[in-house]
Parts: structure tokens; C-alpha cells; sequence
């Protein structure tokens, strides 16, 4: 039964308390994990759910994949996103070359004039 939302958020915020050294607030865990004090509370209580920006932010930030779980989402695959964070890095031959490589198993189609139509246009992190 994958974890809920609401009770992995409260995990963490235990883990958070003890790792400060006592007790703290919901206003202080919002500011430390870059969220909104209303909208961690009403995700903690249930009464909003979380989007993919949210979920993402959430698993990115404390480096946990069951937050994709408990939004439902998939979780990431590490090598795509090893290779989209470095994408922009790479050099534009060596991007037309992987393109090239997984051109046979896409089913669409590049045309043959651009094997990489997606050069350089892929999101990386910041």
C-alpha cells in the first residue's frame, strides 16, 4: 500500500524536529523546505493535494522517491535524468549522435535532414 502524502510529509517533519534539535514549528519546516505555510498545511491535513511541481520539489529535497508514490506520479528514471541534466553541456555532434542511436527504437520518426530535432531544447535543472 503506497504511503499517503499527508503522513510522509509529517515523517519528514519529525525527522526535521529531531535533526534540529527540538521541537518546531510548521511555519519553520514550510520555510526549510521552500513551501508555503498554508499550502504544507492543508496538503498535511488533507484538504489539498499536491501537484508534480510539488511532488518533484519534495522527492528533489530530501532526496526520497516515495513522494512520486504518494501523488501517484512515476518515479524517475536515474539515467534519463542524469543525461537530461547534462544535455545542455553536451556537445551538439555528440547530441546528434545519441539522437541518431535511438532513432530506431522511436516510433517517431526525425526527418532525415535533422536527426536530432530536439537538440538543445530539453529541460535541465537548474
Amino acid at each position: 500500500m503506497p504511503i499517503e502524502l499527508s503522513a510522509l510529509l509529517f515523517e519528514k517533519f519529525m525527522e526535521y524536529q529531531q535533526t534540529a534539535g527540538g521541537r518546531k514549528s510548521l511555519k519553520q519546516f514550510a520555510e526549510y523546505i521552500g513551501m508555503g505555510q498554508v499550502y504544507l498545511n492543508q496538503i498535511m491535513n488533507k484538504r489539498r493535494s499536491a501537484g508534480e511541481k510539488t511532488a518533484k520539489h519534495l522527492a528533489q529535497f530530501f532526496n526520497d522517491q516515495r513522494f512520486y508514490d504518494a501523488v501517484g506520479l512515476p518515479r524517475p528514471d536515474p539515467l534519463l535524468h542524469y543525461i537530461t541534466r547534462n544535455w545542455g553541456s553536451t556537445p551538439v555532434e555528440i547530441q546528434k549522435k545519441i539522437a541518431e542511436q535511438i532513432e530506431p527504437y522511436t516510433t517517431e520518426k526525425a526527418p532525415h535532414d535533422d536527426p536530432a530535432p530536439h537538440a538543445g531544447t530539453m529541460e535541465t535543472d537548474p
